[in-house]
């Protein structure tokens, strides 16, 4: 018995982002499927931000302001430092952001290719895009990604979707936040 129980722990946690995806599409399933104008009224944000915590001083210091203080009307921005509730799970806190968004932003950096949660916000996003219908996913890269850093998923995401590109260049800054606004008011 205690060796079956130690081979199943060995195996939950070797599959562990398996066992969270099944656990996501459970839920997903047993949910009831609103109508199209009840998932317009349901949205409580324009966009959440998944990027990774090393990210989220420019996130606090420059995303937010910029949308949220500079733009006309502000948009209402989804964080995980700032709108999760301390003690949930943390999957159901993405899965919670994700369906209360109309958009999703995936601020695409080194740190967030490595990361196993950032991945998981990006698959999760990647379902709730077949599951709706509605492309709304805006890729963000930040800097250079190592190519070390591409796992098929992100790499086959950036190869078929438009996105944006950060750059140092004032000019390139400002095509950034107008691309940016623009894509979250369509």
């Amino acid at each position: 018995l205690q060796l079956f129980v130690t081979l199943l722990v060995c195996v939950a946690y070797r599959c562990r982002w398996h066992l969270r995806l099944w656990f996501f599409y459970l839920c997903t399933w047993l949910r009831p499927i609103p109508s199209m104008k009840t998932k317009e009224a349901n949205f409580k944000f324009d966009l959440f931000v998944s990027h990774n915590e090393k990210d989220a001083a420019w996130v606090k210091n420059v995303l937010l302001p910029e949308l949220e203080v500079h733009s006309q009307p502000p948009f209402k921005v989804c964080v995980y430092s700032r709108n999760w509730l301390a003690g949930r799970n943390i999957s159901e806190s993405i899965v919670e952001s994700l369906t209360l968004s109309r958009h999703t932003l995936l601020l695409v950096t080194n740190a967030f290719a490595k990361s196993q949660w950032c991945q998981f916000e990006m698959t999760m996003a990647q379902h709730r895009l077949i599951e709706t219908d509605n492309d709304n996913v805006v890729l963000a890269v930040m800097e250079d990604i190592e190519p070390i850093n591409l796992n098929p998923g992100l790499r086959l995401m950036m190869k078929r979707k438009v996105y944006l590109q950060w750059t140092d260049d004032e000019v390139g800054r400002r095509l950034f936040w107008k691309r940016l606004k623009q894509m979250l008011q369509s």
